[in-house]
């Protein structure tokens, strides 16, 4: 027998006894991890077990270095009173702010690859670009009245949530209430991590006016010309902007991933008869509830509202890792390395501290992002050794953050042979 037959009998033995072949140490943040083996069955019974039954429907795919080890679907995408089918890793699901993974990683990819030659900061470094102010990019209709000190605050502290916006504000929720009202803006709150959707509501419609430094000038002078009010401009503005940020991110990324990807903001109308309805258990006979930002807004916005398989998420997130399609190395350890402070950590939503992962894989932190919206209720979570995982469910028996600790069991008992 010669070494790549022994090799290939060596590995089906292996996985054969319930443990996958051995895998190569992995380099994170600068930290190189040694070599496991992964127990893919004692990683899927965690998952069932917790999951199965406990929602009304559920689907997660597990990754490494851009490909599936893992993938599993279980329950009801539509009850009996709705389509009556089974939910699938490939049905698409309300992944809620699981959509500021997708515009957050799409800003940085506009960063570190200019569309055009109009762009701001063309040559700049992407820590340079991180720190332009954001309201060098709004167009007159928002910087009029904007209260003061929103002057001071940076791209980057816009994608760390350290912006001073109040998530907790009282009145007006718009983009003009927060940038206006004397509630929608703390000033000593200005650096300190506080997490509020108009961060990525902001970052979503400034991707749009980024793009190329006229666009401020083409908005200011079409008020000026027209006698709008800044509610006009605003939503004129937030409309093109809105369309340009779907747009942008389908030609920019979606469209060049392999296979490509079709996330929709409009699910009620495009997706009625494919998409997982939202529901209130698992048990839940009532008929489910599906929406579109497209019916709320006219047009999709950089917070939520996207409809998204976990197959399709997982393969965005491979793009994300294995290749540079939507950043490279150095916007990835941007958003998140070992060695950072984890609250300096970019568009991911959180950072668990862990004692398992921490002194086994010399990751003492595992950032996950979530997603609620609704029913639903999704995680996608940063693993070591370059694993990603995605959990997504439609009704919210089981929180977020439940699904995380679920997701972070479940790669511990894959692993756990490893350091007994």
């Amino acid at each position: 027998m010669n070494f790549r037959n022994l090799l290939s009998s060596i590995t089906t033995l292996a996985i054969l006894a319930g443990i996958a072949s051995a895998q190569f140490g992995g380099t994170v943040g600068g930290i190189t991890t040694p070599p496991i083996t992964f127990n893919k069955p004692a990683f899927e019974q965690t998952m069932t077990r917790s999951l199965d039954g406990n929602v009304m429907g559920y689907q997660y795919v597990l990754i490494k270095k851009g490909k599936v080890v893992s993938e599993n679907a279980g329950g009801l995408a539509q009850n009996s009173a709705d389509g009556n089918f089974p939910m699938t890793v490939n049905t698409p699901t309300n992944i809620g702010s699981l959509a500021k993974f997708l515009s957050g990683t799409a800003m940085l990819n506009l960063m570190q690859k200019p569309q055009s030659s109009l762009q701001y900061d063309n040559g700049l470094s992407l820590d340079q670009k991180l720190e332009r102010r954001i309201w060098t990019t709004m167009p007159n209709a928002w910087i009029n009245g904007m209260q003061p000190g929103i002057e001071q605050i940076s791209f980057r502290q816009l994608l760390q949530h350290r912006s001073g916006f109040d998530r907790e504000k009282a009145s007006n929720r718009n983009v003009l209430g927060y940038l206006k009202d004397d509630d929608g803006f703390i000033f000593s709150q200005l650096g300190t991590r506080e997490y509020a959707n108009i961060n990525f509501v902001l970052n979503g419609y400034l991707y749009y006016s980024y793009t190329n430094t006229n666009l401020r000038t083409y908005f200011n002078d079409l008020q000026n010309n027209f006698g709008w009010t800044d509610d006009q401009t605003d939503a004129v503005y937030r409309n093109n902007a809105g369309k340009a940020l779907h747009n942008l991110m389908k030609a920019r990324i979606w469209d060049k991933m392999t296979p490509k990807i079709s996330p929709s903001c409009d699910g009620k109308y495009a997706l009625a008869n494919t998409a997982a309805y939202g529901y209130d258990s698992p048990n839940d006979l009532n008929p489910g509830e599906i929406t579109s930002q497209i019916e709320k807004f006219g047009h999709c916005t950089g917070e939520g509202g996207y409809f998204v398989s976990a197959r399709d998420l997982a393969n965005y997130l491979a793009h994300f890792n294995a290749t540079d399609l939507i950043v490279d190395q150095q916007g990835r350890n941007e958003m998140f390395n070992e060695t950072m402070n984890p609250n300096d950590r970019l568009v991911w939503t959180s950072a668990q501290a862990s004692n398992y992962y921490g002194t086994n894989f010399n990751m003492p932190n595992i950032a996950w992002s979530d997603g609620v919206a609704d029913d639903f209720r999704g995680v996608i979570i940063r693993l070591p050794q370059d694993y990603y995982l995605v959990i997504l469910t439609n009704s919210p028996d089981l929180s977020s953050g439940t699904l995380r600790q679920i997701g972070m069991q479940a790669f511990r008992d894959g692993t756990e042979h490893n350091f007994n």
